[in-house]
């Protein structure tokens, strides 16, 4: 019995060690996998991440591509703005400030001068509306001032001594600030101005110019009366000034009527300083001038002399200033001069001749 038990013994011991040999192989294997596992996700993961990289670099040069292209359309645009490309008037920009629209030509001089508030300036100037000109090209001398944005003013002060530009206005908010009150006959239609600033005087300099010249005014003023009585003097003139103070000198008698207010007078005149310097005369021209008395066609000292004097008669006036240019002159007589016509009353011309 021991044999056959020890036998069975052995037996069941190979078979046992039989089947727990493969579970133990299996085990490993299911090890193996385990620790394999991990090794292959990070392979995977690597290769995921290598194949995102390039992705990630077009992504980005993409937009750089694309930013580019922005900044670049924005240089274009800034460009073509600059040249009105892009204006409500072609050609001409646009002020932000003040909403003017203006176009400049030929070299911008930079280093010139710019009007200031109170600058005097000079400049050739024009006003026209579609194919109208209001105001053709003229020389002007203005003081710099401000009415409103976007004025007259506002133009000049963007300009330097040298350039010429044309500026565009609105025409009704022009007239009613420039042309006293006039209404702008154009209605929606915009108002050009062509402008040459061709010279500035500094407000302060002006200040001084000024300030000399009516201390000179106020000289001339105080020896008119002297240079009056001087002429009267040496001319050996008799008669006594009328109350408005002319001195009228009758040369040759006339026959005909007194000429009323509103009659049209033919007059031949020279006009003279007190030194003898002629400024004026109808003789040269063979032409008389006609006029009609009380219009205010004439220097007030006309008026009143030949209201004095009869059809036919020839007179030698003397006018003080103040009855002739004043403070102001008039071209080539200065301020503040007295004045000799030699004046012939021709005749009155009749209504119905002048009518025609």
């Amino acid at each position: 019995m021991s044999e056959i038990e020890n036998q069975e013994n052995l037996e069941n011991q190979e078979i046992q060690e039989n089947i727990e040999t493969p579970q133990v192989e299996e085990t490993r294997e299911e090890a193996k996998d385990v620790v394999e596992t991990p090794e292959v996700s990070t392979a995977d993961t690597t290769a995921s991440v290598e194949e995102e990289k390039p992705a990630k670099g077009k992504t980005g040069l993409i937009i750089g591509i694309i930013v580019g292209l922005l900044v670049l359309a924005g240089i274009i645009c800034g460009i073509l703005a600059a040249k009105g490309v892009f204006s409500k008037y072609k050609g001409f920009k646009k002020d932000r400030e003040t909403g003017l629209y203006y176009q400049f030509y030929g070299d911008i001089n930079d280093t010139a001068a710019m009007p200031k508030t109170g600058d005097l300036v000079g400049l050739l100037f024009n006003l026209r509306a579609g194919d109208s000109v209001l105001i053709p090209m003229m020389p002007q001398e203005m003081l710099m001032d401000s009415i409103y944005d976007g004025d007259f003013y506002t133009a000049v002060r963007m300009m330097h001594v040298g350039d010429s530009a044309t500026f565009i206005f609105n025409g009704k908010e022009f007239f009613d600030n420039f042309m006293q009150g006039q209404e702008y006959p154009f209605g929606d239609t915009p108002l050009y101005s062509d402008v040459k600033l061709y010279g500035l005087i500094p407000a302060a300099e002006f200040k001084k110019m000024q300030a000399e010249y009516e201390k000179m005014m106020q000289e001339s003023a105080a020896q008119e009366a002297d240079k009056i009585l001087s002429y009267v003097k040496d001319n050996n003139i008799k008669v006594s000034p009328t109350p408005e103070g002319l001195y009228i000198v009758t040369t040759k008698k006339g026959n005909g009527p007194l000429p009323k207010e509103m009659d049209n007078l033919e007059v031949h005149y020279t006009g003279k300083l007190l030194d003898g310097t002629v400024f004026d005369s109808s003789i040269p021209r063979g032409e008389p001038f006609t006029f009609t008395l009380g219009a205010h066609q004439v220097i007030p000292g006309w008026e009143m002399a030949l209201s004095k004097m009869h059809v036919g008669e020839k007179a030698t006036v003397l006018i003080p200033s103040n009855l002739a240019y004043g403070e102001r002159g008039n071209y080539n007589i200065p301020p503040y001069s007295p004045l000799v016509f030699d004046i012939e009353l021709i005749r009155i011309v009749p209504k119905e001749e002048a009518a025609q």
